[in-house]
């Protein structure tokens, strides 16, 4: 259990419904000082939810969420000048300026005036818009829009960070910009990263959290995550034409370095304690098989099988 200085956000049994629609289901999560924690989960989890309670955008149903020791039902304006949130969809005013839209937050969050120009100069350059500064928000691409997002997230210097799928839909280039920006805060903030994009969270992140269905399924850094699959690589057996696929799943398990068969679109993806066996598993399946890999286990496996069970992955 950690004390309650190492912890940042501490969210306690948290629930919230739309109609008939649970998106949290007792909700516990505690995100430590100085951590970078992902929350990974398929759409409808709840990701979304959950941050936009942390921010005070949104009410639980009942349940708390702490930050740094402030209720969001009784401290909500100090929350906010806690945190820095970026939206996945963030709503910029488009006729400012990049450098005037900094300001406007600037002075919005109660950043000191003698302070400010040199604010917006560092966060300008920090994430490569200086020559853009005086440019409005309508002649931006996403990216770019991306990008000025950022800074206005950082503009009060807040200590927590929260990103909401801030790569998604952006061109390779600018999300490894995005990534790499994140990784250069890292122990410096405390942040949040909702992803879809499993190797951007087990790439930045110091643990993960595993949302499905407003629960958390399972919690920890990428490396324990994946040394809970029960096995030393995954083994992929692309098929075609239909198999006995209860049959064939039986056959897989009576070997003793078989862990764990999973069946998506045709591809058998078998966890295995080591390689010996390889062969003869193929064997099983003829003249069906179409392609044959393997690779080590990754945090798209474990999800796999977080949003396969109910309770738990194991």
């Amino acid at each position: 259990m950690s004390s309650d200085f190492d912890v940042m956000i501490n969210i306690d049994s948290l629930n919230k419904s739309f109609g008939r629609i649970k998106a949290l289901d007792n909700l516990n999560l505690e995100i430590k000082r100085g951590e970078l924690l992902g929350i990974i989960g398929p759409n409808g989890a709840g990701k979304t939810t959950a941050i936009r309670m942390a921010c005070c955008i949104l009410k639980p149903d009942s349940g708390d969420i702490v930050v740094d020791g402030y209720s969001i039902h009784h401290d909500q304006i100090r929350i906010k000048s806690m945190i820095g949130y970026l939206p996945e969809e963030p709503n910029l005013y488009e006729r400012f300026k990049a450098k005037d839209l900094l300001k406007y937050f600037a002075e919005l969050y109660g950043v000191p005036k003698d302070q400010i120009d040199v604010r917006i100069d560092e966060l300008l350059e920090l994430v490569g818009m200086t020559d853009r500064s005086e440019d409005r928000i309508n002649t931006f691409s996403k990216g770019l829009r991306q990008r000025i997002s950022v800074a206005r997230a950082l503009i009060h210097d807040p200590e927590i960070i929260i990103f909401d799928e801030p790569t998604m839909g952006l061109d390779p280039a600018t999300a490894i910009s995005i990534r790499n920006f994140i990784k250069d805060l890292k122990g410096k903030k405390t942040m949040i990263l909702c992803t879809h994009y499993m190797e951007e969270a087990e790439a930045l992140c110091d643990r993960v959290a595993i949302l499905n269905k407003g629960r958390i399924m399972d919690v920890g850094t990428p490396g324990y995550l994946k040394s809970r699959i029960h096995g030393d690589l995954i083994l992929k057996i692309m098929i075609q034409g239909t198999v006995d696929i209860k049959k064939i799943k039986s056959q897989i398990m009576n070997f003793d370095s078989a862990r764990d068969v999973n069946v998506i679109d045709g591809e058998f993806s078998i966890s295995l304690k080591y390689r010996n066996e390889i062969s003869d598993i193929i064997d099983i399946f003829g003249d069906k098989v179409r392609t044959v890999n393997t690779k080590e286990p990754t945090l798209e496996d474990v999800f796999i099988q977080a949003v396969k069970s109910k309770d738990s992955i194991f």
